[in-house]
């Protein structure tokens, strides 16, 4: 028989590769089997004698076996190996598997030519890295998107209404009462009322439409449309209120509550998500000011008003323990070892809730109110610092208005002595784009406590033109790429191209590296892969309080493939 003169036994070859946990297969040059391996019997859901001679349109419908002839004409016509993913559905058991199948050609003496393959089926790996795919982008609670598939969509969709000339809404949704509810009746309550408003904002919108969960009691509307969405987005924002309001029957009690609504538009002008996402803020807590239970769309007086407002609540805040710092975690994923933490200042106001800090931080530094807050959380984060293992260090973010002052300096020795960190374990980071290149006594005044120890990282590298001078003439220990370069990873070819520049560029200069916004794992390995040193993002960890925050530096990261 033909493949007896393939190695002289037919017996000895087929005990070799029965051997192999993998299916291969030999085929003639007509695409018939002329050698199975036991692993490929029993995928194929047959026998040996049965399989022998026949082709994959004997097996498989037309168009899969169109798909895997066509790869066995390119090794035929070639000569090289082809690797390709092909999907099976098998008729013995109807599940489809997911192959990577390898092809190479064997010459066998007189001028005879066969075709040999291996199959490596990874079909619980892509359902795998799918499931994980989909739980890093969905709310485990309520089922809905989360703020990561939120800010993707919306990404996405100012980049095509940029070019398509598309109109967009953003509604921003926020429980009025959710606290109370919380409060009076514990947290298996608050979920089960968290999982009926879900279902009901998703009552007020189209299928094409997205309701996320971005956190807490807030949640998220993306919606789509031309000339009418305005007049859509108030009917949608209208039917929200209405139906949060009404009576809700949860296990323990029965309740109501309401929500506060802020709507932003999209209208092809050149504005980025983030700034739609503060704009749909004001407007929500404009509402949240007013009395609540209703909706509100951006307008610039907004701003002054706000402003106004939150500027006088925030010169009460600290005195009334509004203010607190958060902690969330940096990792070194190759190593699973915790490495720090940054400081984040928050505001849970005693009316509104949590006011996010791209609402309240501008408004602290126009006022000039940002280095008390400064100060605040040196002297609070390097006390809670010196409770953590020594490896772990603390990042705190410093305003370029905090270093304009001549006495910031002597504040930050003064909680590093009060405290007794040591300040080798201080980090403090500076915004790039906002870095003032000629204030010579703001550099100064980082020289002198990087001498003393203090480490000194640039934030949100990529976005400013100040590094790579300040890099020349002052040095930096840490750069942290910026979260729009990590976010489109590692699909985003020009994003991944940059984070690799600037990772190698950072390296050069003798400079670790720390990627903001990991937020799945797609990212993290593609980040790993690139030699980045650290990362941080909901993946590993979201803002947490001094009590509840991870003290070991071996504590448990998300499993890597």
């Amino acid at each position: 028989m033909l493949h007896q003169r393939l190695l002289g036994s037919a017996d000895s070859l087929q005990r070799i590769i029965d051997i192999i946990p993998s299916p291969v297969f030999i085929k003639d040059e007509n695409h018939k089997w002329i050698l199975l391996n036991d692993a490929a019997t029993r995928l194929l859901g047959g026998t040996r004698e049965e399989l022998l001679g026949r082709s994959d349109y004997d097996i498989f419908p037309p168009a899969q076996a169109t798909l895997s002839w066509a790869s066995d004409d390119e090794v035929l016509a070639t000569g090289l190996m082809v690797e390709s993913e092909e999907c099976f559905t098998l008729p013995a058991s109807g599940y489809t598997h997911t192959m990577i199948m390898r092809k190479t050609l064997l010459h066998v003496p007189p001028g005879r030519r066969f075709l040999v393959g291996v199959a490596s089926d990874v079909t619980e790996y892509r359902n795998a890295v799918a499931e994980n795919h989909f739980l890093s982008r969905h709310d485990g609670l309520t089922g809905l998107p989360n703020r990561v598939l939120f800010h993707e969509t919306l990404n996405d969709a100012v980049s095509h209404g940029q070019r398509a000339l598309d109109n967009i809404a953003v509604l921003l949704v926020d429980l009025d009462g959710f606290k109370s509810v919380n409060d009076a009746y514990g947290h298996e309550a608050g979920d089960e009322l968290l999982r009926v408003v879900a279902g009901r904002l998703k009552g007020c919108v189209r299928n094409t439409d997205l309701v996320a969960r971005l956190g807490g009691d807030e949640f998220g509307v993306l919606l789509r449309g031309g000339p009418a969405l305005r007049q859509a987005a108030e009917r949608v924002a209208t039917n929200i209120c209405g139906a949060i309001a009404a009576p809700v029957i949860l296990t323990q009690t029965q309740t109501r509550i309401s929500a506060s609504v802020g709507i932003t538009y999209f209208n092809n002008t050149d504005i980025r998500p983030e700034e739609l996402i503060r704009q749909a803020d004001l407007a929500m807590y404009s509402v949240k000011r007013s009395g609540r239970h209703g909706h509100k769309t951006y307008e610039p007086a907004l701003e002054a008003t706000a402003n106004r407002q939150l500027h006088a609540d925030l010169l009460h805040a600290l005195a009334r323990q509004e203010l607190h710092v958060a902690y969330q975690p940096l990792w070194n994923p190759p190593d699973g070892l915790l490495t720090g933490y940054e400081a984040l200042l928050r505001w849970q106001h005693a009316h509104f809730g949590d006011i996010p800090p791209r609402i309240f931080i501008p408004i602290a530094e126009q006022s000039g109110l940002i280095s008390t807050f400064g100060a605040y959380v040196l002297r609070a984060a390097c006390a809670a610092a010196c409770n953590w293992p020594e490896q772990v260090r603390l990042c705190v973010n410093i305003s370029p208005i905090q270093l304009a002052d001549r006495q910031f300096a002597a504040t930050v020795n003064q909680a590093l002595a009060d405290s007794g960190l040591a300040p080798n374990r201080l980090e403090l980071e500076v915004t790039e784009s906002r870095l003032t290149l000629d204030h010579e006594d703001a550099l100064r005044q980082l020289h002198l406590l990087k001498e003393e120890g203090v480490q000194v990282a640039v934030d949100d590298f990529g976005t400013g033109a100040a590094s790579l001078d300040m890099m020349h003439r002052f040095g930096l220990n840490r750069m942290k790429i910026d979260r729009r370069f990590i976010s489109g990873l590692p699909a985003d070819q020009r994003g991944y191209a940059i984070v690799r520049a600037l990772i190698r560029l950072a390296h050069d200069l003798g400079a670790k590296v720390t990627a903001e916004g990991v937020e799945h794992m797609e990212q993290a390995l593609c980040l790993m892969e690139l030699g980045c040193d650290e990362m941080q993002g909901y993946l590993f960890g979201h803002p947490e309080a001094p009590q509840s925050i991870l003290t070991s530096t071996e504590a448990p990261l998300p499993a890597m493939p």
